[in-house]
């Protein structure tokens, strides 16, 4: 899908996204809190729900700005907003314990991003439509800042 049709997609639903997907969203970030961990990037937050229900540091990335403004009324004090792209991480190795790909990437993707964000946190953990996978990085090396 063409990074200008995503954008568009989330433009337009980003108004509405939590009345249509905030309970399913709540209970996939309740299901992932136990393997969240003290540091984490939710990669594609959305509206940031991981604020609501995570009490970990939290870096909130999505390519979205529409969905990211609406995630920056739940921020708090310990977490951040980034707008990137997850196929191009900007972050150094051991930058988190856990990377949350809840609803953001296809299952086809999971391989993939799972090269891709090697190293940067402990264990990547992907869900979309109720297929998960957890990945722990044998490569992790937690960074000290």
């Amino acid at each position: 899908m063409e990074i200008d049709h995503v954008l568009e997609l989330y433009r337009q639903l980003a108004p509405v996204y939590e009345e249509v997907y905030g309970a399913e969203q709540r209970a996939k970030y309740l299901r992932a809190a136990a393997l969240a961990g003290e540091k984490v990037v939710d990669v594609g937050c959305g509206t940031g729900i991981v604020f609501e229900v995570l009490s970990s540091y939290v870096v909130c990335m999505d390519i979205s700005t529409e969905m990211l403004g609406l995630a920056r009324d739940k921020r708090g004090i310990w977490g951040e907003l980034l707008i990137a792209d997850y196929r191009m991480p900007p972050f150094r190795d051991g930058a988190f314990s856990s990377a949350l790909f809840i609803s953001s990437a296809d299952p086809r993707q999971f391989d993939e991003l799972a090269s891709l964000w090697s190293g940067i946190a402990g264990v990547l953990l992907f869900e979309f439509k109720d297929h998960w996978r957890v990945v722990e990085q044998r490569n992790y090396e937690k960074s000290n800042f």
